[in-house]
């Protein structure tokens, strides 16, 4: 991806980085999860998914341009446009033995890992590094995060949450950095007398990453 390029092509739409970044995110969760659940992913179901509806075109295909590099760089997926549909397939180009060349996952393991590469996703897109309250601020604007799960005008589907058992932050730090270490979550030491922590990419992100 062109910085300059992307900054320009921003300041013509009147876009800015932080709406550029939820709108990747949210193309590449859902061609994941609409991959895994075998639905067919189309290019208008895309564009209403990424909040691009009215939108310059110019915007649709710059937002899933970047979202297939994340997806073909960092996790070996191929974002494969078939001809004169309007439709796309993901393919796994990392199990080229694989005669069908799909992955398969459970729905849950489709979320699960969805979100996961939107995460890994925004780390990078914060020059590989993003701090926790940033992190789950981006949650909550996936309406994946509430930090009073109490509210009554929370707007979590009850049925996304249970994919991650119920707890999202839980998942995050439970089970991304601890036990799979897509993630490493660290203490900000440059802010004395904080319990303010960041988060990079894990063992298993970079190991994944390099092959």
């Amino acid at each position: 991806m062109s910085q300059a390029i992307s900054q320009d092509l921003l300041r013509s739409l009147n876009i800015t980085d932080d709406d550029l970044q939820k709108m990747v995110a949210d193309a590449v969760f859902y061609l994941v999860v609409a991959d895994q659940k075998k639905s067919i992913i189309t290019k208008s179901n895309l564009v209403k998914a990424c909040d691009l509806v009215g939108r310059d075109r110019k915007l649709h295909d710059y937002v899933i341009k970047i979202a297939a590099q994340h997806l073909s760089n960092t996790f070996g997926i191929e974002l494969r446009d078939l001809p004169k549909t309007s439709t796309y397939i993901l393919v796994n180009k990392l199990s080229e033995m694989n005669v069908d060349g799909f992955l398969h996952w459970s729905d849950k393991e489709a979320a699960q890992m969805g979100l996961t590469f939107t995460i890994l996703g925004l780390v990078l897109m914060h020059n590989d590094k993003v701090s926790e309250e940033i992190l789950f601020d981006f949650l909550k604007g996936l309406s994946l995060y509430d930090d009073d799960k109490n509210s009554r005008a929370s707007h979590i589907d009850h049925e996304v949450l249970e994919m991650f058992d119920g707890d999202i932050k839980k998942f995050v730090q439970d089970t991304l950095v601890q036990k799979q270490h897509y993630l490493k979550k660290e203490r900000n030491v440059h802010i004395e007398d904080s319990e303010q922590f960041d988060y990079f990419w894990g063992d298993r992100a970079d190991a994944s990453s390099s092959h």
